[in-house]
């Protein structure tokens, strides 16, 4: 006789539920692990505070040669001259209609307004690249930024859409920590004490670190996600462009009298076909896989190394410098705080001309602000 089905059933359904728990509990563990290097990872301590401070400088040396740059024809760019784009009166830009900005459009209509309008700009600009009194010169630099662009959106282009969302994210984060004014001023009076707005005037800690650690790293990742987003989306639409399929796109613009501004240097950047398939090839691919190159460092260098060619590339062929010089400055959050510190400490032992010794990486923040101190001459 058979024995009953029943036991052995019961046994294997003991040991399936008792296999689905440790699978569970081994889910749920690795789930937790994750979550807590995220956490810490949000709030442990600022990231890419070296790469933002660069950011900062370069997004600064851009606004101010962006403004020099077009003063010979600022009244007409930009100021009472420029009806004839006739976005004074029926302006284009939804920036122009609403508050503040809306106080620097109606102050191009005068040339006495617009000339202080780009005298404003660009003080704004300098003591943002310095690093003076960063998160407060920020708000009027960020409205008279953007008010400026909403004047005449003919002479846009498509970093300034990207950096008007970027000075957003930036406000959160710890702009003046590194190479500033601010940081110089902190590092002048730490370890006194003072009231509240005392120690926020001296740029001396106010709010719980791991709160500003938060702000920080969060205002970080939506800037890379910009970014990512940026460059996917654009190496997308350029797939399906029949010049970026031919491998001939490259050359077209070149050859333009609006893109092509130096002949001779088109000619010399075009004279070999399979260079020119090969550059429009090459940018779609790393345009597309560039949120997945930055994954792994090997990769991530070589990505961040193409896409300065490619910046430096349009900013001197094309004519668009102000473009390159704020995708560059926006591209340094990708470069580790490591590989900065380092380069700082090239930098200042060639300027102090000492023996050059092995370089190695500060563990502590203590070490790391020794040598924040030790760079200032």
């Amino acid at each position: 006789m058979t024995k009953p089905a029943a036991p052995a059933l019961y046994g294997l359904a003991r040991e399936t539920c008792g296999l689905m728990r440790t699978c569970l509990w081994s889910a749920w563990k690795a789930l937790t692990n994750l979550l807590g290097q995220v956490e810490r990872w949000l709030t442990a301590r600022k990231h890419a505070s070296y790469g933002l401070a660069v950011a900062r400088m370069l997004l600064g040396v851009m606004i101010i040669g962006f403004v020099v740059s077009n003063l010979s024809t600022l009244r007409y760019t930009f100021g009472a001259g420029a009806a004839w784009s006739g976005q004074l009166l029926y302006p284009t830009s939804d920036f122009a209609g609403i508050f503040p900005f809306s106080l620097v459009n109606q102050a191009a209509h005068t040339d006495t307004g617009i000339t202080l309008v780009s005298i404003a700009l660009i003080v704004c600009a300098a003591m943002f690249m310095l690093g003076y009194r960063t998160r407060l010169v920020m708000v009027p630099l960020f409205v008279l930024w953007v008010g400026f662009l909403s004047i005449n959106t003919y002479v846009q282009d498509q970093s300034d859409n990207l950096t008007r969302m970027s000075m957003i994210y930036m406000f959160f984060t710890a702009l003046g920590d590194r190479w500033s004014l601010d940081a110089r001023r902190r590092r002048k009076w730490r370890g006194t004490g003072g009231g509240l707005l005392a120690r926020w005037w001296r740029y001396q800690r106010v709010l719980p670190t791991q709160g500003t650690n938060l702000f920080h790293n969060l205002g970080l990742v939506l800037i890379v996600c910009q970014l990512c987003f940026v460059y996917a989306s654009g190496g997308l639409f350029k797939a399906a462009g029949e010049p970026w399929k031919d491998g001939t796109a490259v050359y077209d613009p070149l050859q333009t009298e609006r893109f092509g501004t130096w002949p001779i240097l088109s000619e010399i950047a075009t004279t070999w076909g399979p260079g020119v398939a090969i550059a429009t090839i090459a940018t779609v691919l790393i345009q597309v896989s560039f949120p997945f190159m930055m994954l792994n460092r090997f990769t991530r260098i070589v990505a961040i190394a193409i896409i300065l060619f490619f910046h430096a590339s349009i900013g001197v062929l094309m004519g668009l410098p102000w473009f390159s010089l704020s995708m560059v400055a926006l591209d340094a959050v990708f470069v580790s705080d490591k590989t900065w510190r380092k380069l700082q400490w090239l930098v200042r032992t060639s300027y102090r001309s000492r023996r050059p010794r092995k370089y190695e990486e500060p563990n502590t923040e203590t070490e790391r602000s020794a040598i924040e101190v030790a760079a200032v001459p």
